[in-house]
């Protein structure tokens, strides 16, 4: 499945198939080229909390905290499938419980209250981009302004903040250009895919309530990136914060695997 270029291998995981300990088995089939190739998969189980339950797994094969497009997905993937016969219901994740509201082509994630929220880390090396600060909206994410964002050297620039001794767990890095009246491009250098992914779910929620608190936008706000077009809307303490997209389904088949 795909949220606005995030892609994910999602298993039907009801009947136990996997523990989630295949660390390997999942790096291997979400190598692209030689394999089906995703930036993660997604395991749907029973929810003891809700009605479904996601586990999210990096194409490291490792798993993660959370991830907002993936969260999307799932969501769709279940009422597409039946396994819920309702457009809004909760759905379970690792930081917790989310409301979700599916529409024909479009899922409205509730995120859950960011925390950590911090500016003026004083750890940015380039003179010519603006450091925006450090939140964690499921996952962390360092923001830094820059202007010309399609010149920018996403993979390298990320890659050199990602372990930075200031993030003693990893951060994903996002790269923000400012378009006025409420809207951004975002580019996203995430960890554990270890390289750009088209579209980061928590990265546009990070980058848009950082810049809200910084340049005063305005929920809603119009995030484009690589992958399509994504909206997050807050209210003003961020108690109520939510993520909308595109979903689909690209294809479904069998794996076959030595």
């Amino acid at each position: 499945m795909m949220g606005t270029g995030n892609d994910f291998i999602i298993f039907d995981n009801r009947s136990r198939i996997f523990t989630g300990e295949e660390t390997e088995f999942f790096a291997s089939i979400c190598q692209r080229r030689i394999s089906v190739g995703a930036d993660g998969i997604i395991l749907l189980e029973d929810g003891k909390s809700a009605e479904v339950k996601m586990r999210y797994f990096n194409s490291d094969g490792h798993e993660a905290s959370m991830c907002g497009n993936g969260a999307r997905c799932i969501a769709f993937f279940a009422r597409n499938k039946g396994i819920v016969n309702k457009n809004k219901f909760f759905l379970e994740a690792s930081d917790g419980l989310h409301w979700v509201k599916v529409d024909k082509k479009s899922v409205m994630l509730k995120m859950s209250k960011p925390t950590e929220f911090r500016q003026n880390l004083g750890i940015l090396r380039e003179p010519e981009f603006i450091e925006g600060g450090f939140i964690n909206t499921g996952v962390p994410h360092y923001v830094i302004f820059v202007q010309n964002i399609n010149e920018v050297d996403v993979e390298r620039i990320g890659r050199s903040y990602r372990n930075h001794q200031f993030f003693p767990d990893g951060t994903n890095v996002n790269f923000v250009e400012l378009l006025g009246e409420n809207r951004m491009h975002v580019r996203t250098y995430e960890r554990g895919v270890e390289k750009e992914t088209f579209s980061c779910g928590t990265g546009t929620v990070a980058s848009a309530l950082i810049t809200a608190s910084m340049y005063e936008y305005e929920s809603p706000v119009k995030i484009f990136t690589r992958g399509g077009e994504l909206t997050v809307s807050f209210d003003e303490k961020w108690e109520e914060v939510f993520l909308a997209g595109e979903v689909r389904t690209i294809y479904e088949g069998f794996l076959y695997s030595e």
